[in-house]
């Protein structure tokens, strides 16, 4: 027993009636009031009938009455409102700070029980989520809502990161999300590398020099420290000599090339061959966020995001590392892990800010259109009878094993309040 179960009993009045308080006074709920989730009673502005008499204000629940003692509510004011105390037990009577008397409902014996046994296996089994072995009686319908929300959620908690970058920017769409675009260029390893090199840049330099491919590749690799090292080969020695003008035209100042990482990375991730492909994009759209905004279609996206490095790195995979022949395109999932992990959140957040819930709904629907990831969370899922139609799905059973199965908040769950119901 716990007392987020007496949570959620009280929420969804999931007990016998009628409901009668140890002093013998009828009880009828005519609003369970709003869960806190700070500190302060657990329920805020619920009104109840007591005998004949109606009270509107707080409801505190303790697994024993006896707790109101031990976390010191006699002598804090903020419980001076509470109206109603739910317990399991009550073994004591409870006072507020100013001398009231408390009403108090005991609960032991007054629901299923069933309920609690269900609620008890899910929050002790060690399966790799609760519910694993029940999961797959979940309609599809409730199982597709869920997702939705689960999904809205997640990208929720990404707009922090969204608006985090804004202001660092000041409210600079082109460049926030060019900061956002190529950390997910570095994928894992070399994420925050990327990023440092973009905020190095100023977007504005770079579209300036959009019919100059070389120029950008070596304000890039300039940029990125890698054309300080002494490289043999024509290509290093003419990208070392573009930098060493432009730079000193835009004052620009190159990031430490110690920051880049090669263990275990597959070659063709090699940051190097990254930052050509980088470039490729840059020379394909003059601003990329608003060009974003124009595309309403997953083909299109794609095709924006469709880079390969240039004819160099055919041959090579550092500069001074050479390789079989073989182009170097983004590949499809690269691709897709752009729009999923830049793309859409910038929607999403650019829609809320501005008030345009198309955009919103333009990001959601793009993860409708993208097949779902095939990853270790998705994998363990269909194995339990839950297949990730789409991104959405994908991204969401991320969000659902990561902020509640791990948690085992199951009564926060909308499947882990399906099962118990």
């Amino acid at each position: 027993m716990t007392e987020a179960f007496l949570y959620y009993l009280w929420k969804y009045q999931l007990f016998t009636q009628p409901l009668i308080c140890t002093n013998g006074e009828e009880i009828q709920i005519v609003k369970t009031g709003s869960i806190n989730t700070d500190s302060g009673p657990d329920f805020f502005n619920s009104r109840l009938k007591i005998g004949n008499t109606e009270w509107v204000g707080n409801v505190e629940m303790h697994l024993r009455a006896s707790d109101w003692y031990h976390h010191h509510h006699e002598k804090d004011a903020a419980y001076n409102n509470t109206i109603l105390h739910v317990v399991y037990h009550s073994d004591k009577k409870a006072f507020t700070q100013d001398g009231q008397e408390l009403r108090c409902l005991e609960l032991a014996g007054k629901f299923n029980q069933d309920s609690l046994e269900k609620y008890e296996y899910l929050l002790h089994n060690k399966n790799w989520i609760p519910c694993q072995n029940n999961i797959g009686d979940v309609k599809n319908f409730e199982w597709k809502n869920w997702m939705e929300r689960l999904m809205v959620e997640r990208l929720e908690k990404k707009a922090a990161f969204v608006d985090e970058l804004l202001l660092h920017t000041k409210n600079d769409w082109e460049k926030a999300f060019f900061v956002s675009i190529a950390g997910y260029f570095g994928q894992k390893i070399n994420k925050l590398p990327f990023q440092i090199l973009a905020r190095s840049i100023d977007p504005k330099i770079l579209a300036k020099h959009r019919d100059q491919f070389f120029q950008i590749e070596a304000i890039l690799f300039g940029q990125a420290g890698m054309l300080d090292e002494d490289v043999s080969g024509d290509y290093h020695k003419k990208l070392q000599a573009e930098y060493e003008f432009l730079s000193q035209k835009y004052k620009l100042v190159p990031m430490p090339y110690h920051l880049w990482k090669y263990m275990r990375l597959r070659p063709a991730a090699f940051p190097d061959i990254r930052i050509a492909q980088l470039a490729q994009l840059i020379a394909k759209r003059d601003f990329l966020f608003s060009s974003i905004l124009e595309i309403s279609q997953l083909s299109q996206l794609e095709e924006l995001f469709l880079t390969q490095a240039s004819e160099f790195w055919d041959t090579h995979y550092r500069f001074d590392v050479s390789s079989k022949k073989r182009v170097k395109k983004l590949g499809q999932s690269s691709r897709y892990g752009i729009i999923i992990n830049a793309v859409v959140p910038f929607l999403f957040v650019y829609g809320k800010h501005k008030a345009q819930p198309e955009y919103v709904d333009r990001a959601l629907d793009l993860l409708g259109q993208i097949p779902a990831e095939n990853n270790s969370i998705s994998k363990q899922f269909q194995s339990w009878g839950k297949k990730a139609a789409n991104a959405l799905e994908s991204q969401a059973m991320i969000q659902l094993k990561q902020n509640y199965c791990d948690y085992k908040k199951c009564l926060d769950c909308a499947v882990g309040l399906t099962l118990l119901r």
